[in-house]
């Protein structure tokens, strides 16, 4: 029986279009650049805490916080190398902050 839509077709499965080495170094990138981020927020909650707040401070981790935010939302899954470079970079940060404390 002919359909009204045209042919018909099942969908067919597809392989991953990426590795599930590429997915956890993608979600391990992604939960550096949060720790970051959530580094960088209680700073400023800190600094928002002081008598005299050092605005400059302020305005420096919420540029950072933007920065961090703007890495997260452009990094792709399947580019292993800004993948890479995004975890290295991002997890030294946070050995640095975590070592400091």
């Amino acid at each position: 029986m002919p359909s009204l839509y045209g042919k018909v077709t099942a969908p067919t499965p597809t392989a991953p279009l990426w590795t599930q080495d590429q997915a956890i170094a993608y979600e391990a990138a992604l939960e550096a650049i949060n720790d970051v981020i959530a580094g960088y927020s209680e700073q400023i909650a800190l600094e928002h805490g002081r008598v005299v707040p050092n605005t400059a401070r302020i305005a420096w981790l919420e540029m950072r916080t933007d920065q961090a935010s703007a890495t997260g939302h452009a990094l792709n899954v399947m580019d292993d190398e800004n993948v890479r470079q995004t975890l290295l970079e991002y997890s030294a940060i946070v050995r640095a902050r975590d070592g400091a404390g």
